[in-house]
């Protein structure tokens, strides 16, 4: 009966997604949120939602410690990854109209070349395009800096490539210019008037000693935090749900900045041409994509074992955002924003490329950890046999090369001989089993469903490379 039930939500999670009315029901949040974060293995969340320009209700989750079993509290802390840089945009945005600084003044003009190649790069500058990188570029990741490396790799404002380097530029310029750091310039123009009292930049002993949630990773081992004493606007911010809904309410509520200078963040700056994040486009401190409510700025934040988001849409003038403790805390992102906001379609999962916990291949990989492959079979013979249910040869792939990823070889190697027998005609169906036997160091056999593939269609590109590599042509 169980294998049943499971199967059906996964029936109707493939088959459709429903989007949930705009409308907010807490009492069915606080009831949905503790389902969603147990199957998607999400340990604690902290959420913050807006609706009409006001944070409407906070709320923290789960636990913040796998191994002590340390439950989360309204105090708890997370932390916030590259939920870091929406906010030092807002900040850069105030310097901006107190005319501290020009959006189209190259950097070099506001600090000395000697200055950024001794202080911030650690190289002498040789490339001249460096001279042509303005604040506008930095904050919508076109400056042409990769992510990580201080070298630029193309020519500025013609491509965008996500870049906390950038930003980091940035940080050094705005700092040189304010003689302020970050955490100073947070504290004056944010966290202190919306009475943030639970952020920084920086570790604060006294005040999240107690209450700073450790990171787990995606089978939900216990990892760490970071107690940074350097602020970093690309990564250091220290938050809860409570404290970045205050921001979103801010920011969704349009009071502290010009109208211009809110509909300018929200324009598109930049556009993504190539890499992860193509075709994106991104405005000033955050991306932009279009919902069935209109345009939406967003960011995510990600280090591994933590992950973030947040999302408000203008015309709405609603947000959410959401901090967790896990590698696997976006796996429920996005039926949880429209269960809090609506919109039905948020375009960032087709860049970010996030699964969910309660998308088909996700329910069968749950299938795998709750019982082994012989229960995953028998769910699957039940449904084809009563109800005519035949899963796709894409989705027994994707479960196939999952299962590779993860090293779990004979289930990937079971799954793989499924899809034979279900598609024997299929060319994918028999390339995908040749990985598996490959993988497993059962070369010959490979060879021959490679040899198989190409015979069901001679145009099949990747087993004729394959069967190349091998020497086997």
């Amino acid at each position: 009966m169980k294998a049943i039930c499971i199967f059906c939500s996964f029936t109707i999670f493939f088959t459709s997604f429903t989007s949930f009315s705009k409308e907010l029901d807490t009492n069915f949040l606080k009831r949905r949120i503790p389902e969603m974060m147990d199957s998607a293995k999400v340990q604690g969340l902290s959420i913050g939602i807006v609706k009409r320009g006001k944070l409407v209700w906070s709320k923290n989750f789960g636990i913040a410690n796998a191994s002590t079993r340390k439950p989360v509290s309204q105090a708890s802390v997370f932390e916030a990854a590259s939920l870091s840089k929406p906010l030092f945009g807002y900040i850069c945005m105030r310097l901006v109209e107190e005319g501290v600084l020009d959006l189209d003044k190259p950097l070099i003009e506001y600090v000395s070349k000697d200055t950024i190649e001794k202080y911030f790069l650690g190289y002498k500058i040789q490339d001249n395009r460096f001279f042509k990188i303005t604040p506008r570029m930095c904050l919508s990741h076109s400056a042409g800096f990769p992510n990580g490396g201080k070298f630029l790799v193309y020519e500025p404002a013609t491509d965008m490539h996500y870049s906390g380097t950038g930003i980091s530029l940035l940080q050094f310029v705005v700092e040189a210019i304010t003689k302020k750091n970050l955490e100073t310039l947070a504290q004056e123009y944010v966290f202190v008037p919306l009475g943030m009292d639970s952020s920084s930049y920086v570790w604060n002993e006294k005040k999240f000693a107690d209450n700073i949630v450790n990171g787990h990773g995606s089978m939900g081992q216990t990892g760490g935090f970071n107690k940074h004493t350097t602020p970093s606007a690309s990564y250091t911010l220290i938050t809860n749900g409570a404290d970045y809904g205050k921001f979103l309410a801010m920011l969704l509520s349009q009071k502290t900045l010009k109208p211009e200078t809110f509909q300018e963040m929200w324009s598109v700056q930049s556009k993504a041409k190539t890499g992860f994040l193509a075709p994106m486009t991104w405005g000033l401190g955050f991306g932009l994509y279009e919902t069935d409510l209109g345009t939406a700025f967003w960011h995510w934040g990600d280090m591994g074992i933590v992950k973030a988001y947040v999302v408000g849409i203008p015309a709405e003038k609603s947000g959410v955002v959401m901090l967790t403790n896990s590698a696997n805390g976006l796996n429920m992102a996005y039926s949880l924003i429209n269960m809090c906001i609506g919109g039905g379609k948020h375009e960032f999962f087709h860049v970010l490329n996030i699964p969910q916990y309660d998308d088909a291949v996700s329910i069968l990989m749950q299938r795998f950890s709750q019982g082994g492959f012989e229960k995953v079979l028998e769910s699957y013979n039940y449904y084809k046999i009563h109800h005519k249910y035949r899963i796709s040869q894409v989705l027994l792939s994707q479960i196939t090369q999952r299962l590779i990823n993860l090293g779990r070889q004979q289930e990937a190697l079971n799954i793989a001989k499924i899809n034979i027998l279900e598609f024997p005609q299929n060319a994918e169906a028999h390339n995908n089993l040749a990985d598996v036997l490959l993988r497993m160091g059962k070369t010959p056999a490979a060879i021959g469903c490679y040899r198989r593939a190409l015979q069901l269609n001679t145009q099949n590109s990747y087993a004729r490379k394959q069967l190349a590599l091998l020497k086997a042509l």
